[in-house]
């Protein structure tokens, strides 16, 4: 199949759609995408990035629009999003596209990256497919836009037109679908499931499920002597993620013997660090910033289980971050404050411990029980991944798309 896939983001910013059109095209697929110069990372477009508008990457023909960079601040970011808008929409009224089967957005936030692919939809008249995996207008809100604010409207109305336009939408989370449906009047039997894969986590130095060893450990030794348990966070440190709430859970248990890495970068670190000391939880958690994926499985290794929280804010917070799905297949226990997505995965796979959304008392009790019980979770880790081996792989994820591809999109389904 010839694929067009329209996405702001692509490499050498880490996103997930890097692995897709990789692997599509290793399958014999030809697949172009359709992205801006890379910003993401640090908000300013990479020297030897700046001219570079065509090309390569591992077969994928990659086309890149000039936008505004990133930078910081709220203005800037509005910026960003309008040109990728104007600037696609325009690429793709330039382009051939009688060539392509079917048109994909992976649409993450704004929905505006959708607008140039419903653009060659109806010059081409192929069929589009959007992925969801964020909710518009639904994302305002965590920047503070309440449903009162003009924006907001304008943005409802911007998001009906979008979702409308595509012949069939998969979403990230299955609690997407309802807010779709209800918000945004998208029908129900235009939507399906498409969990996202992840990066299988390379943890096999310390592969032996953690909470036994750590039992057997106990065994040996008085409860002063018992070894400290460790909890990993890692990923974007925004509004969204939360990441206070795990300092607040920290300060509730601070006398027990354990510690929280926590890794990545964010709007909100500076806010979470202060936090941090001033609930004077300093040597219990502590803040990696950045690290690179081979890095960030070095220090995964070292960890008893896995810390995953999202702000419940609106149906925002039933997003299941894709750090889930990574986490599971590190074949550690995962102890979470996220909505009803996470929460539904992690008690279906009997991967650990979820509680609601925000709740620090709650998610301290969870890290508690951890601590002091560590056999009741010994089998956690070793449910987590095989519950990924079943559904989240990347090769899984490509069965499922083209599937959804071939059912809904193509003119011929015996292509």
């Amino acid at each position: 199949m010839n694929i067009l896939i329209v996405s702001q983001h692509f490499f050498p910013d880490n996103f997930r759609i890097n692995d897709i059109a990789v692997k599509l095209t290793q399958s014999g697929n030809n697949i172009t995408v359709l992205t801006s110069l890379p910003d993401y990372a640090t908000g300013y477009v990479p020297e030897e990035y700046k001219q570079k508008f065509k090309d390569d990457y591992f077969g994928v023909n990659v086309i890149r629009v000039k936008t505004k960079e990133r930078k910081s601040g709220v203005k800037n970011r509005a910026l960003n999003y309008l040109s990728f808008l104007t600037a696609s929409k325009k690429e793709v009224k330039k382009m051939d596209l009688k060539k392509f089967d079917c048109i994909m957005c992976y649409q993450t936030s704004p929905i505006f990256m959708a607008h140039a692919a419903i653009t060659a939809k109806k010059k081409s008249g192929k069929k589009l497919i959007i992925y969801c995996l964020d909710l518009w207008p639904e994302s305002l809100k965590v920047w503070g836009i309440k449903e009162n604010n003009p924006l907001f409207k304008l943005m409802n109305k911007y998001s009906k037109w979008a979702y409308n336009n595509a012949d069939i939408i998969a979403v990230s989370s299955n609690p997407f679908k309802e807010y779709l449906n209800n918000v945004n009047n998208v029908p129900l039997d235009k939507m399906v499931y498409l969990p996202q894969h992840s990066n299988r986590l390379d943890l096999s130095i310390n592969n032996n499920n953690t909470a036994d060893l750590k039992n057997e450990s106990i065994k040996k030794e008085t409860k002063e002597e018992q070894k400290e348990t460790v909890f990993a966070f890692g990923g974007n440190i925004g509004a969204a993620q939360d990441v206070e709430c795990i300092i607040k859970a920290a300060a509730l248990i601070k006398d027990k013997n354990f510690k929280i890495n926590i890794y990545g970068d964010g709007s909100e670190l500076e806010n979470v660090k202060n936090k941090a000391k001033e609930l004077n939880v300093n040597e219990k958690v502590k803040f990696f910033g950045r690290v690179t994926f081979n890095d960030l499985q070095e220090h995964y290794k070292k960890a008893d289980a896995f810390i995953l929280t999202l702000k419940q804010s609106g149906a925002v917070g039933n997003t299941v971050p894709a750090k889930l799905q990574e986490y599971m297949s590190g074949n550690k226990p995962i102890f979470s404050a996220a909505g009803k997505g996470a929460t539904e995965i992690i008690e279906n796979a009997d991967c650990g411990k979820a509680v609601p959304p925000s709740d620090y008392k709650a998610l301290s009790q969870a890290l508690a029980d951890f601590i002091d019980n560590p056999e009741k979770y010994k089998n956690c880790g070793r449910n987590g991944l095989k519950y990924f081996n079943k559904n989240y792989t990347l090769d899984i994820f490509e069965t499922r798309l083209l599937k959804i591809i071939r059912e809904n999109l193509l003119e011929d389904t015996s292509n």
